[in-house]
């Protein structure tokens, strides 16, 4: 774990911090040195925008990233206006020319990658109501494609969503990675269902860890599966002892079924929530992933919805 924090900080903060430094101070030799230099950092800041975990450091800090790389690409203009556009003939600027278009054309390949797969989807999906109300929802892994979403590499899983509520300045917990469950912001949030439905399986008992503990061997850990619309819709890492409705029962849409936790195999509170297509499975874990839509939006990773 204090690997993945040292990675997010790196590539989070200071990769960026270090790309807008060396666009603002660096030395150009001419317009398209200069020109060059801003993709390699425009592309960057883009990717990290897209894929970034920003409810670790804040989900607006995400926008103070783009603001700085405009600050930083005027004031660096400033001063390559009266170089010519093209550097003199020496063996060396064709070099760093050449090695800035490497990297460019890297970049290039990595946002294709995932870009406009993980945003879109096709086949049937399933309207659903968002299954929480009070307060600001950010999607943490959400999408078509491994890069936004570890759930896309399993069929079931394809569209899973995990998600989590931002506190008032944007982070889903009040530190890094807090080990007390109540410094995530989403635990102990109610759970609504998300459409009128019945439910196949309510399992209640599995304890809340402490993080960043996880059950392996109960995956799902608390949870509800509901039949609705010809799909099975599975709400997971339910808090113990929180579940309100039973197996067979008919619930409405809107009404409180339980409340969010850290059980099963999970690393800190949220919500996982994914749907396939109805008796697909012989368990809540297996069937064929089906894209869940709410109010018409397609969520992947930083999407936010607004609940007040």
């Amino acid at each position: 774990m204090l690997l993945a924090i040292a990675l997010t900080i790196l590539t989070h903060l200071v990769i960026p911090a270090v790309f807008l430094a060396w666009l603002w101070r660096e030395t150009n030799r001419s317009k398209l040195d200069w020109l060059l230099k801003l993709l390699v950092v425009a592309l960057y800041i883009v990717h990290i925008f897209l894929i970034g975990r920003w409810d670790w450091f804040s989900y607006y800090l995400r926008f103070g990233l783009v603001i700085l790389l405009i600050v930083a690409a005027y004031q660096s203009f400033i001063k390559v206006k009266a170089l010519p556009l093209y550097p003199p003939r020496k063996l060396g600027h064709y070099v760093s020319l050449g090695i800035s278009s490497a990297v460019i054309l890297f970049f290039i390949a990595v946002l294709g990658s995932y870009i406009p797969q993980g945003y879109s989807f096709g086949g049937e999906s399933i309207q659903l109501a968002f299954p929480l109300k009070s307060g600001v929802y950010y999607v943490g892994h959400g999408g078509n494609h491994p890069t936004i979403n570890y759930h896309n590499v399993n069929p079931t899983q394809r569209y899973a969503l995990d998600i989590a509520k931002l506190n008032a300045v944007g982070t889903r917990a009040n530190g890094l990675y807090p080990e007390l469950l109540t410094n995530y912001a989403i635990f102990g949030e109610t759970l609504y269902s998300p459409c009128n439905s019945t439910v196949r399986k309510a399992v209640n008992n599995f304890p809340d860890l402490v993080p960043p503990q996880s059950d392996r061997n109960n995956p799902a850990g608390n949870h509800i599966l509901i039949e609705c619309k010809g799909a099975d819709v599975l709400l997971a890492h339910l808090q113990r002892g929180s579940l309100t409705v039973q197996e067979r029962e008919t619930v409405e849409v809107e009404q409180a079924i339980a409340k969010v936790g850290n059980s099963g195999n999970t690393t800190e509170p949220h919500l996982h929530i994914h749907a396939r297509q109805a008796n697909t499975g012989k368990s809540v874990l297996s069937g064929e992933g089906m894209p869940m839509l709410f109010s018409n939006r397609f969520l992947t990773r930083n999407s936010v919805l607004f609940h007040r």
